[in-house]
């Protein structure tokens, strides 16, 4: 790979070491290798044709197809193309007169006449014919051609509008079916129509269902359901009328019993119970004996707005709380009165014996004169005559 006195020079590898179709040789140290042509490769020798057609942009453009060939490749071009990648447009107008006066421009595979004022034909390919619509023989919004082979105006008409110079109102409420949806009335108009629609319905063909429901009629938290042309109230509970505008009086119906005072509430009412009465409506008797009252044994009848005590024997009073005297007036005749709990007792005087000591005890019965003495009875005590 070197040579010289001092090894200081590289061998040239190139001679005898020739690069193939059109490879430059690029020398090396003890070796070379070939730069090579677009449309060859391969290391070494630049043996291997290089395929165009598979390379990224497409080397054919505007559509021609590539056809790879040995060192190169071949372009096919569509219509109005040329070059060796496609990329030249034909001048179409190279070969085209336009008629006098008119300008031609070119397009991709065609070409365009710009007709001058007062001439057409052909659709701008001639200009061969004088331009029927400069007289502007169609009424105004109608679109103006002429016709290529009798040279006569040709009107598009606008919708609306028909004949041969658009100058005749379609009547489009009596052509075919009714225009109008949802029952609208159709009424004709210069080159359209109008339409008048029923309740309920909105829009240039009525198509839209008014929502009555949008203005919120409904008050009081309804609900409101749109109808067709109408609408309806759905009312929380508690309130009527066609907004549910209207609170009910649930106390119309006096639901308060035993002279209970209504009071209207939203959506209820409320009872103020008289004494003696409770319950949402005051329909329970409150039982005044549940307490117990009555004292000493005493029975509880419960009465409206009160109770009754029934007392037993011995007992008196409201609640039966007082122990009845039953010395008085003094029931003992001669002795004094004891009182007790549903009764007395007596204690007799000398003399005395009996419930009352209405009874006069005979102190001689027991004969206690002695030695013929003589038993003189007296009251509670009895006297000996010797």
């Amino acid at each position: 790979g070197f040579e010289g006195p001092t090894c200081e020079t590289n061998v040239d590898d190139c001679p005898g070491h020739g690069c193939l179709h059109g490879g430059t040789c690029v020398d090396g140290v003890n070796t070379y290798n070939c730069r090579c042509p677009p449309e060859w490769t391969g290391e070494g020798f630049c043996t291997e044709d290089v395929d165009e057609c598979q390379l990224q942009p497409n080397a054919c453009h505007n559509g021609g197809t590539c056809f790879n060939t040995q060192g190169g490749h071949l372009c096919v071009c569509v219509n109005g193309w040329t070059g060796e990648s496609c990329s030249q447009n034909i001048d179409d107008c190279a070969t085209t007169v336009c008629s006098s006066g008119a300008t031609c421009h070119d397009r991709v595979a065609s070409f365009y006449c710009a007709c001058p004022v007062g001439k057409t034909g052909e659709t701008g390919l001639l200009c061969h014919l004088d331009d029927a619509c400069i007289s502007n023989p169609c009424r105004e919004g109608a679109v103006c051609d002429t016709n290529p082979v009798s040279g006569r105006a040709i009107c598009t008409c606008p919708p609306g509008f028909t004949g041969s110079a658009c100058d005749q109102d379609v009547d489009e409420c009596s052509i075919g079916a009714n225009p109008c949806e949802h029952f609208g009335r159709c009424v004709n108009t210069q080159g359209s129509f109008t339409c008048r629609c029923g309740r309920g319905y909105a829009g240039p063909r009525c198509e839209t269902d008014v929502n009555e429901c949008w203005s919120g009629p409904c008050r009081n938290q309804a609900t409101c359901l749109d109808r067709i042309g109408r609408f309806t109230c759905i009312c929380m509970a508690g309130f009527r009328g066609p907004l549910c505008e209207l609170e009910v009086d649930e106390c119309q119906s006096s639901p308060c019993a035993n002279g209970g005072r209504c009071h209207d509430l939203v959506n209820g009412f409320s009872c103020a119970c008289p004494p003696g009465f409770s319950g949402p409506t005051c329909q329970t008797d409150v039982d005044e004996c549940a307490s117990t009252p009555c004292r000493n044994g005493a029975r509880c009848l419960d009465r409206p707005n009160g109770y009754e005590c029934r007392c037993t024997e011995g007992f008196e009073g409201p609640l039966c709380e007082r122990d009845v005297d039953d010395c008085s007036p003094d029931p003992c005749h001669h002795g004094s009165c004891l009182d007790g709990v549903a009764g007395f007792s007596c204690a007799c005087a000398p003399g005395f014996t009996g419930r009352r000591c209405e009874l006069q005890l005979d102190g001689c019965r027991s004969g206690p004169c002695r030695n013929g003495g003589q038993c003189v009875a007296r009251a509670g005590a009895y006297h000996c005559r010797c």
